[in-house]
């Protein structure tokens, strides 16, 4: 992973752990305290973040969670569980919408940098 990815990662308070096989966990705590975290390929990172960023289900992970309510440190109300998935939702957008403009300012650098030449 570049640094400037890593940076922004971080930079929205994900935790950012890689692996030798390829793998990378980010991590961050929702508003409700759950420590979210998922798993994308380093390979294409940014389009894997954003295709698990197009593919979050909120209902799903609402249902996830459901039976667990009030245990655990999960949340008792259900409005809870609903507004937490929303806010991991809009987590989820947000890093990939500041990776891809990462993304794209460093693909214009080098574009810059390469007519340069």
């Amino acid at each position: 992973m570049t640094d400037k990815l890593r940076e922004v990662c971080e930079r929205l308070d994900w935790t950012v752990h890689e692996y030798d096989n390829g793998d990378v966990d980010l991590e961050k705590y929702s508003p409700a305290g759950e420590d979210f975290i998922f798993s994308v390929e380093l390979e294409d990172f940014v389009e894997n973040v954003k295709k698990y960023a197009a593919d979050f289900d909120q209902d799903e992970h609402i249902e996830l969670w459901i039976d667990s309510r009030g245990k655990n440190g999960v949340p008792s109300r259900v409005r809870e569980l609903v507004e937490d998935a929303e806010a991991i939702d809009k987590m989820l957008q947000e890093l990939a919408t500041a990776l891809q403009e990462a993304e794209d300012s460093a693909e214009k650098e080098d574009n810059n940098g390469e007519q340069c030449h």
